[in-house]
């Protein structure tokens, strides 16, 4: 009696047995291997599609070595329409590059072309033409403040605005609100904002030793320069080595630029002239 029950149990436990094997099988570990494989297809990563800003910009390239107005409105919508491009930084030179030279064509729409006469100043000239001194000098790669009479000037419009970009460390100046050149600094300490800052021009500062020079002064060329800003003593200024003892100058607010770069941004700017540090 004992082993007919016995053998009954096992069978019963057999088939139990099975059922649950067969159901693990047919349901359970399908759906355990769905999740794996869904599981897993999620963890690879898709194939990046091509940036379709890169191949327009190098279709794009060819023009940008030819300082016209047409390759200037090529890259101005390149750069409208591709605001995010990582050849934005390559772009923005190259605008850069083709403004200025365009800018120092006598044919550009705009300029005017002095012939100086008897009595002529860089002063007065500047005055006439709503221009400054130095712009002219400068846009003329003048040795001296002297002039002679019959001589052709260049004088350009420019009513220059700054834009120093935190993130960037760069200085983008702006004539009439237009983009104009963009220069990346040598090294940046700004204050730390969310928000953007209006700020201005209240000073363009030349200066030997403690002397304070004028433009003109035989000393000028020399002087060290800085443009200062209305915004918490903020400064830009020129790259300098440091000194030969190998102390390290205390760093001060603001930005510094390459001897080059700070000096055109020098000659364009005005007192009053706007900056927004984004």
């Amino acid at each position: 009696m004992l082993i007919r029950v016995a053998t009954i149990l096992f069978l019963v436990a057999a088939i139990l047995g099975g059922s649950a094997y067969f159901i693990y099988e047919l349901y359970y570990k399908e759906k355990k291997l769905d999740v794996y494989e869904q599981t897993n297809a999620s963890k690879v990563a898709p194939t990046p599609l091509p940036d379709p800003s890169v191949a327009a910009f190098n279709t794009l390239k060819p023009l940008t070595v030819k300082d016209t107005p047409e390759a200037r409105e090529a890259l101005k919508s390149f750069l409208e329409a591709y605001p995010e491009s990582p050849k934005l930084s390559e772009a923005r030179a190259a605008l850069g590059r083709i403004n200025l030279n365009i800018l120092r064509d006598p044919a550009t729409p705009g300029n005017t072309l002095h012939t100086v006469k008897k009595g002529d100043s860089l002063v007065k000239i500047a005055s006439q033409l709503k221009s400054t001194a130095e712009l002219i000098c400068w846009m003329n790669q003048l040795p001296s403040i002297n002039l002679k009479i019959g001589q052709q000037l260049l004088v350009p419009p420019f009513n220059a605005s700054l834009v120093i970009e935190r993130e960037k460390s760069t200085v983008s100046i702006f004539n009439n609100g237009e983009f104009f050149r963009e220069y990346q600094a040598v090294s940046a300490k700004l204050p730390v904002s969310k928000t953007e800052v209006q700020s201005k021009v209240i000073d363009r500062v030349a200066r030997k030793g403690d002397k304070r020079l004028a433009f003109g002064d035989k000393d000028y060329p020399d002087a060290e320069k800085l443009v200062l800003l209305s915004t918490g003593g903020l400064s830009i200024r020129p790259f300098t080595e440091p000194p030969a003892d190998g102390s390290t100058p205390t760093p001060t607010p603001g930005i510094v630029l390459s001897p080059s770069d700070f000096m055109e941004i020098f000659v364009f700017l005005k007192n009053g002239s706007p900056v927004t540090l984004k």
